[in-house]
């Protein structure tokens, strides 16, 4: 045993897990405030109509809003409000939805990514391969995003009149997130296996 004291290494398990919550954190907070807080001051009333609000199999809340169109003799001004109100919430809910569904793949994937790489059998070949798979994945995880966001804009987006910065930052706001969560996970909280300070994947 060499004299003199040992340096002791710890493991960063607490510094990758925080860098996990904050990354995938913000990525998936950022678009819930964007729809829930700066959508009724922003676009309220702007929402495109993707659902018929009398076609048959719709849900409680919108077959509420046919039963009140089917007895009013004409529309009231309250009806109406009510009508828009319930049209941006579906938008809202779907816009939502959509980016929900590829935070979660985006997340999945670079779970497995890191999972495969935690006890690799050679860590300097397996460094090597790391960085190619890295790559791959981070353009998955985009391209992914990119059919998400292409879904919103074709299902509605492209029907909006006047489109402003808040229209393209609100439903695009989270599928631009989710990449830079997860190319911020792929490079500061990689396996320690194949990180260092002055290796392609930094530790933390």
């Amino acid at each position: 045993m060499p004299s003199g004291k040992q340096r002791i290494r710890y493991h960063n398990h607490t510094k990758v897990l925080l860098c996990y919550v904050m990354a995938w954190g913000l990525a998936l907070l950022i678009p819930f405030v964007l729809l829930a807080y700066v959508f009724p001051y922003t676009l309220a009333g702007s929402a495109p109509q993707l659902v018929d609000p009398s076609a048959p199999g719709l849900s409680l809340p919108m077959q509420a809003i046919a039963g009140l169109a089917r007895h009013a003799a004409r529309p009231t001004g309250q009806l109406l409000l009510d009508q828009i109100a319930m049209r941006d919430l579906i938008w809202r809910v779907w816009v939502g939805c959509a980016t929900l569904g590829a935070w979660a793949l985006a997340l999945a994937a670079q779970l497995l990514w890191r999972a495969r790489y935690v006890r690799p059998r050679s860590g300097a070949r397996a460094a090597m391969g790391a960085v190619r798979t890295f790559r791959v994945t981070l353009l998955a995880i985009a391209a992914v995003c990119a059919l998400g966001a292409l879904g919103v804009y074709l299902a509605g987006v492209r029907w909006i009149a006047g489109r402003t910065a808040w229209d393209y930052a609100v439903y695009f706001g989270g599928f631009a997130c989710t990449p830079l969560a997860a190319w911020a996970c792929f490079r500061l909280a990689a396996p320690p296996a194949i990180s260092g300070k002055k290796a392609f994947f930094k530790r933390l």
